[in-house]
């Protein structure tokens, strides 16, 4: 058979026509909702849809792919702030466990716990026992450099710097200690409300 022009364009442009349909079929159709809620298909998504919720069906009609919609950057805040408060809940979950389990290892009755909780305010009141100790001293010493200042200025002179400072000097030292005993009794306040709730957990764990 004779191959003219004609008979060879033909062949081509079928078989470009072939290979465009199969180009189409393996692509697949997508579909989106475009502006107006109205749902369209086409083989390729236009770009201001691009990033909206489509999915890909085949021949058949079935979703072979579906791609979910571009979470915006308020939405993506927002799944990692749920996704830390998970984490601080889970966290405080095992602390609560691994603490309960403290409780149950070292102590067998409340009594124990008690005994713990009494001892440390014993030694906390002492450090207090010496702290006002040490008050009472510095003010019989601050008492003597007042009245000695005194003397001086009714002897119609200034009392030196020296003595001035040694004043300051006490005077502080005292505040130091009023400080420290003001932090230990709240450090006291502060035990018995810990091993209270000790106390408790315990006998929620022992079922007394």
């Amino acid at each position: 058979m004779k191959i003219t022009y004609k008979l060879l364009r033909n062949f081509l442009v079928t078989t470009i026509l072939c290979c465009v349909g199969l180009a189409t079929q393996a692509a697949g159709i997508k579909c989106w909702t475009n502006n107006e809620g109205v749902r369209e298909c086409g083989t390729t998504v236009p770009p201001e849809f691009a990033q909206q919720e489509h999915e890909e069906i085949n021949r058949q009609g079935r979703v072979v792919n579906e791609q979910e919609r571009v979470k915006t950057e308020e939405e993506l805040a927002a799944e990692k702030k749920q996704v830390a408060a998970e984490l601080e809940k889970q966290q405080v979950v095992e602390e609560r466990a691994r603490k309960d389990k403290i409780l149950l290892d070292v102590y067998t009755k409340v009594e124990d716990i008690e005994k713990v909780r009494d001892d440390n305010i014993r030694a906390i009141q002492a450090r207090i026992t010496l702290a006002k100790s040490h008050i009472d001293k510095t003010q019989v010493d601050l008492d003597k450099r007042i009245q000695s200042a005194a003397e001086v200025e009714r002897g119609g002179k200034t009392p030196n710097e020296a003595m001035l400072k040694d004043i300051e000097d006490l005077k502080q030292r005292i505040k130091n200690n009023e400080d420290f005993i003001a932090e230990r009794e709240k450090e006291i306040e502060n035990i018995r409300a810990n091993y209270a709730a000790d106390i408790e957990r315990f006998k929620e764990l022992k079922k007394l």
